[in-house]
Order: C-alpha cells, then structure tokens, then sequence
C-alpha cells in the first residue's frame, strides 16, 4: 500500500467571517491511500482562526509521517504520535478507514457502526450579516427545504444580534428550529445578556458563547438556553471531560479536528454514554472532508440535523458533494465514502 498527496486550493463563493477569522479560499491536501485495486481518501484541512497550523505546516508533518510508514513502521503507531496534529491525523486515518470500507463492500458508516443510519438531516448556516440579510438568508434556506438554521453570532455587537435574531425568528416563523454559534465570542457577562435576550425567541442550543470548558460550563449552570462545546472541546479527552461538567447539554463534534473518523466516533460513543447528543459538522472541507463528516454522522445514530449543509460555500471542488433533498443527505451502497475524486 502507498499514500500519495496532492495539494488544493478552493475559492469560496463569499468569504466566511466568524469571530475568529474571515476565510475567503481553502488550502488543504487530498491523502489517498492505495494498493492497486482499492483506494481510499482522506484530507488535511487546517481551517484559519481554528487550527494553530496552516496548509504548508501541514504537509510538512503529513510528508513526514508518511515517510515514517513508508520506512516500515505501523500505521497505528504514527497516527498516535500525530494526536497533536489532528488535522493531518485525519487525513491518515481517514484514507485509511475510506480504504478498509472499500476493501469490505461497505459504505464507511456501516464499516464504523453496523447500525448507522441510511439518512442524515443537515441544518442550513446563516453568516455575518445585518438582521435583514441573515433573516432573508433564512428564508431562502427555508425555501430550499431545510428546517434547522444556525445562525452565526458575535461577530456584530451584541444589541445587532438580539435583533438579528429577533429578525429571522419573526421571518422564518416558529416551526423552524434556530441554533446561535458564537465561537466563544463573549465574555461570561455579555453571553448572559444575550442569551436571556434571545432565550424567548426559541433557541435550541447555543455553541461557544463562550471560550473554555469551564466557562462554558459555568455559563450553563445558569443559561434559559441550552449550550453545546465545540471548538472549545478539540480531543476525545476534552469531551469526557467537558460531558462530566453535566452543564453542557450538546457536542459538537469534527472529524477533521477531533482526528480523523476513529476518534470522532470514540468522541460520539462518549456522548452516548453521557446521553447528550452529538452534531457533526464539517469546517468547509472538500467534498472529501464532508463525506467523512456525513458518513460518522451516520454512524453516530443522532437524529438532530448535522452542520453537513457546506459544499455550496466553495466555487469549485475535489469531488460531487453530497446531495442535499429537503434538509436530508441520502448515504446510499456505495463503499467507502461513495465518490472518488476527479
């Protein structure tokens, strides 16, 4: 078997802008592991204002472990040196699993669970933007068939976003479920206002509004909203200890940051212990990066709609995204991840 990696770059039709960064293309690396009849892909995509690395570190280390195995030693053994660089950590394991499932006639979210489920519901992103852009985003969102929006939040001051989301929760009405993403924006004071503020508009969860485990979980002690970790929670370790707070009502979990579809779903196996549900997103990955998404969204059992919705945000791609009917991705037989790149 050989690995070989080939670098992108993909334009985003407009720039994304949370609080911590304003993404406007994405750099990453396709990994593809191959034996002359089967190959499987993964992908490296450090995500700017998220990873400490960006795509030229990347490949550094992705080129150095792929040297290491290539020199004899287990695969195993690399990807647990490489915790500390999840997202290359990803792109290994995840050809590496996307080769096995293959090999095995299995679509990837049955060779990760047996039990994984044959649809997935995906909630539809609304950005920056002043109360009535984000509200009219949300009714084209509507219009296509989705019923989850999260609307991004902390970028505007905060009276901007009470209104925004006053705004589209009058436009998009109350049957339409609204989740709020502040990437730990706030301080501990401000997301207490905010979200006493919004709470009588419906919310089901906010992600983030604050920075940390424990501030999170402080904050959800006393929250009218339920809270979920995401960024704040990076590593298997991280969720265990985050689900022990019993004050996080949600988790948020990333292949591509937690390290590839094995540690996603030991994050997922966590949240079932702790019986708070997972919801798998990607971070504007290629097509590559949201099927390994998709298919342990899937695997995870969760019926809440997954932040899975992003292939349109890219001008061009590595591969056919997933198709996306009323709100709801269809996985299909194929193996693997069921698309090749090209």
């Amino acid at each position: 078997m050989k690995f070989s990696v080939t670098p992108y770059e993909l334009p985003l039709v407009v720039p994304f802008t949370t609080a911590n960064a304003t993404v406007a293309r994405r750099r990453g690396l396709l990994v593809a592991l191959a034996d002359g009849k089967h190959i499987g892909y993964g992908e490296v995509a450090p995500l700017p204002g998220w990873t400490p690395i960006d795509a030229d570190q990347a490949s550094t280390i992705l080129r150095g472990a792929i040297a290491s195995v290539e020199a004899g030693r287990d695969l195993d053994d690399v990807l647990d040196e490489l915790e500390a660089s999840p997202e290359v950590r990803a792109g290994l394991s995840g050809a590496a699993a996307d080769f096995a499932a293959r090999r095995q006639g299995l679509p990837l979210a049955r060779f990760l669970d047996p039990d994984s489920s044959e649809t997935v519901a995906v909630n539809a992103v609304v950005g920056s933007g002043s109360p009535q852009q984000a509200a009219d985003a949300g009714l084209d969102a509507i219009q296509r068939g989705f019923s989850v929006i999260k609307m991004k939040v902390g970028v505007a001051a905060p009276e901007v976003d009470i209104e925004r989301v006053a705004t589209m929760r009058s436009t998009v009405g109350a049957l339409v479920e609204l989740r709020l993403d502040a990437n730990g924006a706030w301080d501990a004071s401000t997301a207490r206002r905010v979200l006493d503020s919004v709470a009588v508009f419906g919310i089901a969860f906010c992600e983030e509004p604050v920075a940390g485990i424990d501030a999170i979980a402080d904050l959800g002690a006393e929250s009218p909203i339920p809270l979920a970790i995401d960024e704040s929670a990076r590593t298997v370790d991280d969720v265990a200890r985050a689900l022990g707070t019993g004050a996080i009502d949600v988790v948020v979990i990333k292949p591509q940051s937690m390290g590839g579809p094995d540690l996603a779903m030991r994050a997922v196996r966590l949240t079932r212990e702790f019986g708070a549900p997972p919801v798998v997103t990607t971070m504007i990955d290629s097509a590559i990066g949201v099927r390994h998404a998709l298919h342990v969204a899937a695997a995870s059992g969760a019926t809440l709609a997954h932040g899975l919705a992003t292939s349109a945000m890219l001008t061009e791609d590595l591969a056919d995204p997933p198709r996306i009917v009323d709100g709801t991705i269809t996985i299909g037989s194929l193996p693997g991840l069921g698309v090749t790149p090209g």
